[in-house]
């Protein structure tokens, strides 16, 4: 299980660490193809009822867990 958790570990760091190199790169060169990135658009209606799925979902476990103990 250590060796999982360390992989697991070394892997969110390594991915953190690309991030990082490939955010200074944009800073200082903020016109390149590769740091023109686009955000995708939710509307509010989508992401409520986003959140509101969410919440059935961990209503609907917590509940089961309840009754089960």
């Amino acid at each position: 299980m250590k060796v999982l958790s360390l992989a697991g570990i070394s892997a969110a760091a390594y991915g953190l660490m690309n991030s990082a190199v490939l955010a200074s790169d944009c800073i200082t060169a903020p016109f390149k193809p590769e740091c023109q990135t686009s955000v995708p658009e939710i509307s509010a209606m989508e992401g409520t009822a986003a959140l509101v799925a969410l919440a059935a979902v961990v209503l609907l476990v917590w509940e089961r867990r309840r009754r089960a103990a």
